[in-house]
């Protein structure tokens, strides 16, 4: 850090410029998912941004509505962009965004990479879309180097046991093919670790498929998207499918704004929709229609022979995708799921009003556990959904909200204001309402919970910009569910709170310290009734110092601190430690980069356990959580071999030194060392 400061005060300012598209991307989705405790697929949210970063959005004519899809924008800073086109005509250049006073460094770099000055959306006749076209090949492989006990088939296979039919290797296989600027068509394939590939029960090839095509800008119909796609609406309260970031140090960031209707590019097998969508526009009215028809994975429960009562249903659904053992076959695609929906929305100059209908069947009934929590669960064959949601802009104010109900009477809204109190300060508040009854399909409203049901909250953001290089960033969010919950025999409440101070005194330094702190309500530990009302609160705090900077133009370096701490009543305190150096270098006219990090981490269980974000290969991403003790370790590099060939390895590994074994189940690996190898071949023509 001395040798950083004292390079920081000797050198001149480091011009920026335009970089890859995977490294901004991954900047901006590092802030939205860093805190997401769970790996998952944020291929969705990437494809929203990777959408703009090709095809750019023209400030000369976009609405607030397409500024609003970049995650990064506050409000306040839409509003500027706006108040100036309308003030001085059009923009000239990217570069007058220089101009508009509360605009920051890092948001006018990114503005630089996702939009324009120029037209960019101009459309091509019909008789010329056989003329341009450009094709995008994506291949991925991805290994451990350790064996787990699912692949040692001749100690588990003798003992009647389960283990994994097919390899240890995991492909993924992505092509795209562009027509003009109407036509998209996209495949996906997918073999995970442990499942087959070309033979037994995928003697086909790929355990998940997804094909879609899409028609833009075909008379009025905004879009047409027949094959596998997302559809997301309103607040994503009544309906909205795929995975959305939730509390962040975006602390602004809590609508929901996604194009309706977009192709579906991600490997999550459950969070999609499959069949045909249609977006359809005529002067201030939208109207969106879609039919979605997929078998899914359920854990399936056939009826009892010898009970005229008993019916074929099933008892919950199969997230994960893994077909791997002759049991999780049994469960794949037993199920079908019929989803019809329609959206209907109007437009006003300062108002929008949309509403949602949808209705979804399955062949068998869903039959939940008798488990109290699970009392307001859906049960039957269909479920129905209405939902009414707006969007309110009055100046430095903006409304946005969205009210719902199921079928059995479940109600849900939830109501937040974006106000601009001044050029350097901006405030959010939220409140939400769920019922514990409020059912749906598929949702993802701003919430502290991932089911969207059972949770009353309050929430509140600020943004503060006192001077031009500072930024101070916090929320508190207080939150109770008035049903039980898993693991929560009673009523519960909490709150969490996170603060951040960043510092960017130039193009080349950034810095900023946070604090984040948790207080949620559990059972006690060492219960012994069937129910325990007796919850006992449980606090988490995290510390961390986190420090970017630009040495050259050609290497970057991160240095980060991070402390965590969990107390709970009747038990000793938890602490967990990590410090990483991450260095970056682009070499050889940019041709060939590398980034790498050395992590040492000191972690003493899971309640004190630490997030972190890596680099990752594109559509790829690793938050990998840190808890034991040891040093983990990743070097990844990415090589340009021509104009449109590009190849990207990442090796990876992780050395406990309090630990013999690592994992359980299946997934157990003897020893204390867990390596890992990714390579991506990427091909446009």
């Amino acid at each position: 850090m001395l040798i950083l400061a004292y390079l920081f005060l000797s050198r001149n300012l480091i011009a920026q410029k335009l970089q890859p598209k995977n490294e901004v991307i991954s900047s901006i989705m590092e802030k939205l998912i860093e805190n997401q405790e769970s790996q998952l697929d944020y291929t969705d949210l990437q494809a929203q941004l990777a959408y703009y970063f090709e095809t750019k959005i023209n400030l000369n004519k976009c609405t607030e509505n397409e500024l609003q899809q970049l995650f990064f924008l506050k409000q306040s800073e839409i509003v500027s962009i706006l108040n100036h086109r309308k003030k001085y005509d059009n923009f000239e250049s990217i570069y007058e965004l220089q101009a508009i006073e509360n605009l920051s460094d890092e948001t006018i770099y990114y503005l630089k990479h996702f939009t324009s000055v120029n037209e960019t959306n101009k459309q091509l006749k019909l008789s010329e879309l056989t003329q341009v076209g450009k094709t995008e090949i994506i291949f991925h492989h991805e290994n451990d180097f350790q064996q787990r006990l699912g692949y040692k088939t001749n100690e588990l296979k003798p003992l009647n046991k389960q283990y994994y039919l097919g390899s240890p290797y995991r492909y993924v296989l992505r092509v795209k093919q562009k027509i003009g600027k109407r036509i998209d068509i996209g495949f996906t394939g997918e073999k995970d670790a442990g499942e087959q590939f070309l033979n037994g029960a995928q003697s086909n090839g790929f355990d998940f498929n997804s094909v879609h095509v899409i028609f833009k800008n075909i008379g009025h119909f905004s879009s047409i998207i027949i094959g596998d796609y997302q559809a997301n609406f309103g607040q994503g309260l009544t309906f909205g499918s795929g995975l959305s970031a939730r509390k962040s140090a975006y602390v602004l960031n809590v609508n929901r704004y996604y194009q309706n209707i977009r192709p579906y590019r991600s490997v999550n097998e459950f969070e999609f929709m499959r069949g045909a969508a249609f977006d359809y526009r005529y002067k201030s009215w939208q109207f969106v229609t879609f039919l979605s028809y997929k078998n899914i994975n359920t854990n399936f429960q056939n009826a009892d022979t010898n009970n005229i009562n008993s019916f074929d249903g099933f008892t919950g659904f199969n997230f994960t995708g893994f077909n791997r053992t002759t049991n999780e076959i049994l469960d794949k695609d037993n199920v079908k799921q019929t989803i019809l929906g329609v959206h209907v929305q109007k437009d006003f100059k300062f108002l929008q009003i949309g509403f949602t209908g949808i209705k979804t069947n399955y062949n068998v009934p869903f039959l939940p556990s008798n488990n109290l929590y699970q009392k307001y669960n859906f049960t039957g064959n269909q479920l129905m959904n209405a939902g009414l949601d707006y969007k309110l802009s009055l100046g430095n104010a903006l409304f946005s909200g969205e009210f719902s109900a199921s079928n059995n009477g479940g109600f849900a809204t939830t109501n937040s204001l974006i106000l601009t109190l001044d050029s350097k300060l901006d405030l959010c508040l939220l409140y939400r309402h769920f019922e514990p009854n409020y059912q749906t399909t598929f949702n993802n409203p701003f919430a502290e919970n991932s089911d969207g049901k059972n949770e009353t909250g309050f929430y509140c953001g600020i943004s503060y910009k006192p001077v031009k290089a500072f930024t101070i960033n916090s929320y508190i969010d207080f939150y109770k569910s008035t049903w039980l919950r898993y693991q929560i025999d009673a009523p519960s409440k909490g709150f969490d709170l996170l603060s951040e101070i960043q510092y960017n005194p130039s193009k080349v330094l950034n810095i900023y310290i946070r604090y984040k702190f948790e207080n949620k309500q559990k059972n006690e530990s060492n219960n012994i009734t069937a129910l325990n009302h007796v919850l006992a609160e449980q606090i988490r705090q995290q510390f961390r110092f986190h420090l970017k900077y630009k040495i050259s133009l050609l290497i970057e370096a991160e240095s980060r601190f991070e402390q965590s701490q969990f107390s709970i009543i009747n038990a000793a305190d938890a602490y967990g430690t990590l410090i990483y150096q991450d260095l970056k270098f682009k070499l050889y006219r940019n041709k060939f980069t590398v980034n790498t990090r050395l992590a040492l981490f000191d972690i003493d269980n899971f309640n004190a356990r630490i997030y972190a974000f890596e680099d990752n290969v594109p559509y790829n991403y690793s938050v990998p959580m840190f808890q034991n003790s040891g040093v983990r370790f990743y070097l990844m590099a990415s090589y340009k071999i021509a104009k449109n060939i590009k190849v990207f390895s990442r090796f990876s590994n992780t050395q406990y030194s309090n630990l013999k074994s690592i994992g359980s189940g299946l997934e157990q690996i003897n020893g204390n060392t867990q390596s890992d190898l990714m390579m991506q071949l990427q091909m446009s023509f």
